[in-house]
Order: structure tokens, then C-alpha cells, then sequence
């Protein structure tokens, strides 16, 4: 009997083991499709996989294309089932455009499927045709983006979906002298330098989104500007810097190293590699394709989209924005300085319109006990006291219910809130952090522009009134008498993909495909992605910003206690307004901690340095305004 059981146990490992198996090979699987124009994405990764040297770093890490690609939401453009779910809402809403924007849709989700029907002689490309092409379900894919011809590109004529593939099987890639014959022979594609393959005009091929909107009869009347990346990168600082799309959503490897597997005998080096990471603030849909992976029939593994998700959270987290703040105290109120500033190279957050981004900051006592807080948000991604139909932009923040969200907001001919993209002819609200050197002068303007309380912010977008800062200042004010001398301020900044209000318009509407989005969101965790975080401890109401009399000179004062254990308070004394950093340091010059990164106003400041973790020695304070460097030591004693 015992031996029985022990049979029956080994069948049911290898049952599972063996459905594991077929599972992982599954997932996997990239398609070898073919037609006329394109080539499936598996033709292409039997050369141009990892092993042997080959898109592998010295450390041993898979740099492949497909590898990295394969999880992003480019390679799933087609089977993201919330874009799925939208074009079934927009649908239903205008059923006499479906074939208008069901083409529209595909040309960049589905575009190899779409554009292949088009050269058929197809007047449009539908959704079900894109839902069961194999093609087209490989979404946005190499031989489509490797295929696209210098035509026209950055010019109108390109944008939303524009871009033009000829029949002559030329794959433009990034080295001088490709090796030809064997591309050629094994796939009927032949290799091609082409130089433009690196510029940002390449992405702004489907990255900038011009959608038909209508009027209350159903009549396209005007085009709507849903994502422009690409025009506010133009209207930046970047373009000079020679600072591309690729620059940040491919980031090279400078290791040398083959860049194709087969034939054996090829033996010529590539350097730099461009990773096809493809990574941008959608970490939220890459989970929901991770956990549902085998209804929605990926091509990538767990693993896989886990290091897409992690990519992209590193992303947002490191090269988004910087968050600063101060602290003033004047007469009987706290005023809270918050200092937002864009990292990337367009408006932040980007793209579709359901994204947005917001700043949470929590007052607390000596107690603990939270006194102000705006931002809070619940179980379900919302936020707190919310105005109805969207909250306007502020300058100045006193009441907890008021709450810098930074998005885009739609309105329709009739200047009403709506979330249906056919509707949406101009933007109530754009107070997006525009890039550096972002201006209204721009030829570009017209189509980027900010909108709502924003525009009239002289803290919106501008330093010492000069435009292109590319950041946002703040003031929160809180009143104090009686509410204690010490308090601790924390400043969050959090960004979410789909709010709430998008998503609960979506449900709004019935269709098999929403049904299926909404089960994915009600499981998903809709917690905001947490990108910066400041925190201001024992913030003293006796330090005060002196208006009338300048501190003597710039300088660092003595810490109190000094030798500390485990915790000191560092002064510090600004003579002149400008941007102060106040960074520590061990004996040896290696950086421990940044205390202070922000604009300082004239007064004497205060800031507690922690140092729970360090071993006992001696530390250096270093404050640094311009040319102006000042230095103390300070003593921890355990």
C-alpha cells in the first residue's frame, strides 16, 4: 500500500513537472509567421540569441533582443487587454466609426498585421482580423521598426503610424558593413547601414498620437493631440545634447562582442550594444501580463517580465524626477517648499492619458499624530478629496482636500470631462512637468501646451521668471499655534498608470473585452509607485526665516550635540537665495548621505543627521552654493 502511495506521488511530480515544462515552452514560444512584408520575431532570435560569447556580458547577463523585448508592452502591444478593452469602448460609443478606429488602433498596436493588409489593397485593418493574425499579435516587432524607411520621418506626414515599409527586404541596423549573405540566406532580409536608426524621429513614428475627435452628432470634426513625447522633446534641451529616445529606453553596453550566433564562422565584434529593453512607466500592465499569462498568451516567462517590471521601476524611480523640500517657519505658520523637477526628456508623466502623478505630505507631531496630510490615497489607487471631474493645479496648498496631481485631462466640444479618446478635443487640464528648457515660444507649442491654472504658475516651468526649468514649486502652509514646537514632514512623490477614474469610465461600458480587463484590474495591486521621498525631522517652530536681517555670512555653525551619539543637528546659515547642498562624508571623502539638495532662501536652517548604522569616527559636513564650499568636522563617540 505505502508502495502504491509512493508510485502514485512520483506520477503526480512528474505530471507536474512535465505540465511546468510545457507551460514554460509555452510562454516562450515566438512567432516564425511570414508574409509578403514582415518576418515573425522567432526568425529573427534564431540568430540573434545569447550563448558562447554571443549578447552575453562579461558578467553573464542575456542582452538579446528578443530576450529583453520579448516582456515589454512594445512585444505586447497587440494582446494588452487594456487597450484591447478601450477599443471595444470607443466602439461602442461610435459604431459608425468602428472601422475608422479599429484602423487607426492596429496601425501601431497591430502593425505589421495592418500595414501587410494595406499593401494587400485592404482599405482598413480590423480588430478580430488583428486578435487572430499571428503577425500582428507580435506587436510592435523587429522586422516592423528594422523595416522602416528616411521618409518624411519627424515631419507630419509620419506621425500616427506614418511610417512607410517597402518590399525590399532592407533590415537598417546601427554598424558600418554588415555581413550580408548569411540574413540574407537564412530569412531573405539583407542588412543595411543606416545611420537614422539612432535618431528619436524613428519613434515619434507612432509615439506622436493625432486621434479624429466629434461633435455631439458624430461627425469628425478636428484632430486631438493624445501623445506627443516627441514634440516636447523638441521643444527641450535635449535635441542639442544629441540626447535621443534611444538614449534612455535603449541603453548601451559598451562591451565588444558578436551580435549573432549563427553561422559559427562569423567572428566580427560589435560595439556598443543597444538593449531592447524598451522600458518607459507601465509597470502596472507588465504585472497584469505576468499574472495572466497564459489566457492572455504571452510569448515571455515570469522571469522575464519581472525584469521588465524591475527596468522600469529603476526607471521611474531613478530618471523621472527630483524631489526636494524646505521648511519655513513665518510668524505662526509652517510653509512647506516643494520642489518637483523633471529627468526626462518629455512631459512627466507621458503618453496616454490615463496616467498621472502626485505629491502626498504628511505633517506630524512630536507624538507622532498626523496633523496635515494631502495625497492620501485608499485600497483602490484613489485619492483623497478629490474635486469632481478632475482637481485643478495649485500654487499654494492649505486644506487637506487640495492635491497636486500632475496629468492630462480631456474635455470635449463642449468643454466637459470625458475619457473617450473620440471625444477629447482639447485638454481641460495639462500641468504635466513640461522637460528643460520646455517654452511656449515653440513652433511646437500648439500641440503641447499647458493647460488649466498651470499657464498662469509664475513657480510652473520657471526660474527667476525664465521659462524651461522644467520644475514645479509648491508652498504648502500649515497653521501651528498650539499644535506644538517640533514636528517631522514627510514629502512623497507617486505616479500610477491607470486611475481609478479612467478605469471606472472604462467599466462603464459592457463589452467581453472590458469584462476581462476589469477582472485583471479588480486583482491587481493598485498601489501607486512610490518615485521619491523626502523626509524633514524634527523641523523646530523657533528656526525662522529672518526677512529683514541677513545672516552675517554662509557657512556651517557647530552641531549640537558634538560628539553624538547617535543623532546630531547640523546648522547652517544661507546669506544669499540659491541652491544648497549639504552632503556628509567619511574621513576617508567617501559620500554617506545628501542632507540637503534644494533652493534655500536667506535665513539660518537647520537639519538632523543620523547616523545608526556608521561606525564611530570622524565625519565631514560639507556645504557647497556655486563657488561657495564650507567644511566641518563632527565627531560620532558609541
Amino acid at each position: 500500500m505505502n508502495k502504491n502511495k509512493f508510485l502514485i506521488l512520483q506520477l503526480v511530480i512528474i505530471f507536474i513537472f512535465s505540465f511546468s515544462n510545457i507551460t514554460s515552452l509555452f510562454t516562450q514560444t515566438l512567432p516564425t509567421a511570414t508574409s509578403t512584408l514582415f518576418s515573425g520575431s522567432g526568425n529573427c532570435a534564431i540568430c540573434h540569441i545569447a550563448g558562447n560569447g554571443v549578447l552575453t556580458t562579461q558578467t553573464g547577463i542575456d542582452i538579446s533582443p528578443t530576450t529583453l523585448w520579448r516582456s515589454t508592452m512594445m512585444a505586447n502591444a497587440a494582446r494588452d487587454p487594456l487597450w484591447q478593452a478601450k477599443v471595444s469602448t470607443e466602439v461602442i460609443e461610435h459604431p459608425l466609426l468602428q472601422s475608422v478606429i479599429e484602423d487607426k488602433c492596429t496601425t501601431c498596436h497591430s502593425p505589421m498585421g495592418r500595414t501587410q493588409a494595406i499593401y494587400n489593397g485592404a482599405d482598413h485593418f480590423s480588430f478580430q482580423e488583428a486578435l487572430v493574425d499571428p503577425l500582428s499579435l507580435d506587436g510592435v516587432s523587429c522586422t516592423l521598426c528594422h523595416q522602416i524607411q528616411n521618409a518624411d520621418l519627424g515631419t507630419d506626414e509620419s506621425f500616427s503610424g506614418g511610417f512607410e515599409v517597402s518590399n525590399a527586404h532592407d533590415i537598417f541596423g546601427p554598424y558600418l558593413s554588415p555581413t550580408t549573405m548569411p540574413m540574407f540566406n537564412q530569412t531573405g532580409y539583407t542588412p543595411v547601414y543606416a545611420e537614422y536608426i539612432h535618431h528619436s524621429e524613428i519613434c515619434a513614428t507612432c509615439h506622436t498620437l493625432f486621434t479624429p475627435f466629434v461633435n455631439n452628432q458624430g461627425h469628425v470634426v478636428g484632430y486631438f493631440p493624445e501623445q506627443t513625447p516627441y514634440l516636447e522633446w523638441k521643444n527641450s534641451i535635449y535635441p542639442a545634447e544629441t540626447t535621443d529616445c534611444q538614449t534612455c529606453h535603449m541603453p548601451l553596453t559598451d562591451e565588444s562582442m558578436k551580435i549573432a550566433i549563427n553561422p559559427p564562422w562569423l567572428t566580427t565584434q560589435r560595439s556598443p550594444i543597444w538593449g531592447h529593453d524598451f522600458v518607459g512607466g507601465n509597470a502596472f500592465m507588465n504585472s497584469i501580463l505576468k499574472m495572466h499569462s497564459m489566457e492572455i498568451g504571452v510569448t515571455a516567462t515570469e522571469v522575464q517580465f519581472d525584469s521588465t517590471i524591475s527596468r522600469t521601476t529603476k526607471m521611474l524611480q531613478e530618471q523621472s524626477i527630483n524631489l526636494s523640500a524646505e521648511v519655513e517657519v513665518i510668524e505662526d505658520t509652517l510653509n512647506v517648499i516643494v520642489q518637483v523637477e523633471n529627468l526626462s526628456g518629455h512631459k512627466f508623466p507621458t503618453g496616454f492619458p490615463s496616467r498621472r502623478a502626485w505629491l502626498h505630505i504628511m505633517i506630524k507631531n512630536s507624538e507622532a499624530e498626523t496633523l496635515f496630510e494631502s495625497g492620501k490615497w485608499d485600497s483602490e489607487g484613489e485619492i483623497s478629496g478629490l474635486d469632481d471631474g478632475y482637481e485643478p493645479h495649485y500654487d499654494v496648498i492649505s486644506s487637506q482636500d487640495q492635491v497636486q496631481v500632475y496629468q492630462s485631462v480631456m474635455k470635449d466640444v463642449d468643454g466637459n470631462v470625458t475619457y473617450t479618446l473620440l471625444r477629447g478635443a482639447q485638454y481641460a487640464k495639462d500641468n504635466r512637468l513640461p522637460p528643460k528648457g520646455f517654452t511656449t515660444s515653440a513652433p511646437e507649442y500648439e500641440s503641447t501646451e499647458i493647460c488649466g491654472e498651470a499657464a498662469a504658475d509664475d513657480n510652473f516651468n520657471r526660474s527667476d521668471n525664465i521659462e524651461g526649468s522644467g520644475s514645479d514649486q509648491i508652498h504648502y502652509k500649515y497653521a501651528v499655534t498650539g499644535k506644538g514646537a517640533e514636528f517631522f514632514v514627510t514629502v512623497q512623490m507617486l505616479y500610477q498608470t491607470v486611475a481609478p477614474q479612467f478605469a471606472q469610465d472604462l467599466f462603464s461600458h459592457e463589452t467581453d473585452n472590458i469584462a476581462r480587463f476589469k477582472d485583471y484590474y479588480d486583482g491587481a495591486d493598485k498601489s501607486p509607485i512610490l518615485l521619491k521621498s523626502v523626509s524633514l525631522n524634527n523641523v523646530n517652530t523657533g528656526i525662522r526665516d529672518n526677512r529683514e536681517t541677513q545672516p552675517a555670512k554662509f557657512g556651517l555653525l557647530r552641531n549640537y550635540p558634538n560628539p553624538f551619539n547617535p543623532s546630531t543637528r547640523i546648522c547652517f546659515e544661507v546669506s544669499k537665495s540659491g541652491h544648497i547642498i549639504l552632503k556628509m562624508f567619511n574621513i576617508l571623502g567617501d559620500e554617506i548621505d545628501t542632507l540637503i539638495n534644494a533652493y534655500k532662501s536667506v535665513g539660518v536652517y537647520e537639519v538632523n543627521f543620523r547616523a545608526t548604522h556608521l561606525p564611530s569616527g570622524i565625519y565631514l559636513c560639507k556645504m557647497v552654493s556655486g563657488n561657495e564650499i564650507k567644511t566641518h568636522k563632527i565627531l560620532l563617540a558609541r
